[in-house]
């Protein structure tokens, strides 16, 4: 009876604790109003933001134990302006900002959201000034995330807006989102939170050389939703991030927004949780800016993103490729190993009362560093699986809207040329779409989800 009583005491302790971590992180409202609630109508996933200093030989410069030093961008007295692309509009927006792989606190001494314009520019009157807990400053706690206080804002659906962070004190930028489709971030010296333009002012100094394809401490805005509204997490590797899309509409996850709030279609927040070179079991040795295994940020990028209805989850092509195997070999995971991954995904939806869908893997054509006999085999089992066990709610088959004929300069000697990604759909030797594969997969994941029966402007092969 004690050792009952222990227990349940030990649990209500281990409640308790969640509560208050989740009100530690979390400032803001948690409603818009009596009958609202909260989406993210754009969110990206944060990585590591680290790089390793070299010495005049270009190699790693290591400390006294013999480990890589690693440095984050620091800034002071500069202010960041980050464009983002909504889907759902809405009336009342917060932001949320990330210091998740920080070691220090993240002071931002003054933050804004506006209209954004051409470039660096923003709609003129369009600026509104955020606060955090009724300051205007903010505090993002080590290893945590913060929320703004809700502002009225007229966003309509897909709107581009701005969001500038001004970090007056030495400020570590350790979280980062490291791929972009095009500029979408400016840095100059000075609090320029209220200007409707950044030309002429200094650039600063301090970021990553290429400052403008990374999004810094910003995870998401969320806008207050109607309620019944449908809001979609997308969740997987590079395929997802839209590397090799062109601009911030055409990846997958962004066409699904696209159609998800055209005239007629009924409102979708879609948040973009990929990560380019995630793996799903296993974490990116080295490469920090690849993000930890999916299964370990699976709670913060996409369970505890509020009002998730749906996800699509996207994964496997870098587990099957280098992913390690039963002897922790890099010499790519086997079937039972992303099957049991993918069970626990679902199970831990369904606990939650999410919706999951399973996206079939891409197939890798025949680039000889992703093709092998033995790769496509365990990609074709898995993708038997994910449409076949049950387990998903639905499945979107990717892999089916890609595929088609291809161009095969060196046939994979001793077996048959696969089915891969069509010629037309193909941005690089057979692993990533262009932006025509993209809309098709927008489209599967758009009828997958609603019912609907769209079809892109150019499918990848004529049925």
């Amino acid at each position: 009876m004690n050792s009952l009583t222990d227990a349940r005491r030990g649990a209500t302790m281990m409640i308790l604790l969640m509560v208050a971590s989740a009100l530690l992180c979390t400032s803001a409202p948690a409603l818009a109003g009596p009958d609202g609630h909260w989406v993210v109508s754009w969110g990206q996933a944060m990585t590591a933001q680290v790089s390793v200093p070299r010495d005049a030989g270009h190699q790693q410069q290591r400390d006294t134990g013999g480990d890589p030093l690693h440095r984050v961008p620091t800034v002071r007295q500069v202010t960041v302006r980050q464009r983002v692309r909504l889907s759902l509009g809405g009336s009342q927006l917060r932001v949320r900002l990330s210091n998740v792989f920080g070691t220090t606190p993240l002071e931002v001494d003054a933050a804004s959201i506006a209209r954004a314009a051409q470039g660096a520019a923003v709609v003129p009157g369009s600026s509104v000034r955020l606060t955090f807990d009724g300051k205007p400053r903010a505090l993002v706690p080590a290893g945590g995330e913060l929320l703004s206080d809700p502002v009225a804002f007229d966003a309509p659906a897909l709107a581009p807006l701005s969001v500038s962070l001004y970090f007056k004190a030495p400020a570590a930028l350790a979280d980062a989102h490291p791929l972009e489709q095009g500029r979408v971030t400016w840095a100059v010296q000075g609090d320029a939170v209220d200007a409707v333009d950044l030309e002429g002012r200094t650039p600063a100094q301090g970021l990553s050389p290429w400052p403008g394809d990374h999004v810094y401490a910003l995870t998401a805005v969320e806008v207050a939703a109607k309620p019944g509204t449908r809001s979609v997490v997308a969740f997987g590797d590079s395929i997802t991030d839209g590397y090799q899309a062109t601009r911030p509409d055409t990846p997958w996850p962004a066409v699904l927004a696209t159609l998800g709030n055209a005239p007629g279609a009924g409102g979708l927040a879609v948040a973009n949780m990929g990560i380019s070179a995630d793996e799903l079991a296993f974490d990116q040795v080295g490469e920090p800016a690849s993000g930890i295994a999916g299964l370990k940020r699976y709670y913060r990028d996409v369970i505890d993103r509020p009002g998730v209805t749906d996800i699509v989850v996207l994964f496997g092509a870098n587990d099957v490729n280098r992913g390690p195997d039963t002897a922790l070999l890099t010499a790519g995971a086997q079937p039972r190993e992303l099957i049991a991954s993918f069970r626990l995904l679902a199970d831990v939806a369904h606990q939650h009362g999410i919706r999951i869908w399973a996206g079939t893997v891409l197939p890798f054509s025949d680039d000889p560093n992703w093709y092998s006999p033995r790769r496509d085999a365990a990609r074709v089992q898995v993708n038997a699986w994910l449409k076949d066990s049950g387990v998903f709610d639905g499945v979107v088959d990717f892999a089916d809207a890609v595929e088609g004929p291809y161009d095969t300069p060196t046939p994979p000697p001793g077996a048959p040329v696969p089915q891969g990604i069509a010629t037309v759909c193909v941005a690089d030797e057979g692993v990533h779409p262009n932006d025509r594969g993209y809309a098709a997969m927008g489209h599967a994941a758009f009828n997958a989800l609603t019912g609907a029966t769209t079809q892109p402007q150019a499918p990848c092969r004529v049925r």
